[in-house]
């Protein structure tokens, strides 16, 4: 009786720690609201965006991380078309900002979007993502 009672409370107790794990959507994921603050705050602190600047770009920041992530969710487990429908999103994007934007505030944000891809790509590569010596080859194929 006694070791039906433990396995009983360990099962009970695994179940809760296993309920209490935050929904894996991936390393720093985070909603679209989140997202858009963070975005908007970055772009103040490293371009100096004036009030008026601050509200387009809000704007802008939220009607893309809604697209963004519809583009998610309907695009499971086709990453090359996601990362081309992405890589459109963005040049939309920044085709909204440039006139918002001062030439000198445009040029610095190409550069900080530049350093984030590239950071993005690192981290991609560090957690086994998959580096362009292996794109087009499947997992596990066996040309290692």
């Amino acid at each position: 009786m006694k070791l039906r009672f433990y396995f009983l409370a360990t099962v009970l107790l695994f179940a809760t720690v296993v309920m209490a794990q935050p929904p894996q959507g991936g390393p720093g994921m985070m909603n679209p609201e989140e997202m858009v603050k963070r975005q908007t705050d970055e772009m103040v602190k490293e371009l100096g965006l004036d009030a008026k600047q601050t509200e387009k770009v809000t704007a802008i920041n939220k009607k893309y991380a809604d697209k963004m992530g519809q583009l998610f969710q309907e695009s499971q487990g086709n990453r090359e078309g996601m990362r081309e429908k992405m890589q459109a999103l963005r040049t939309e994007k920044d085709a909204e900002l440039k006139p918002i934007l001062t030439a000198e505030q445009y040029t610095k944000y190409q550069e900080l979007e530049k350093q984030r891809m590239e950071r993005f790509r690192q981290q991609r590569q560090q957690q086994g993502g998959n580096p362009p010596e292996r794109r087009g080859q499947q997992r596990g194929s066996g040309d290692e």
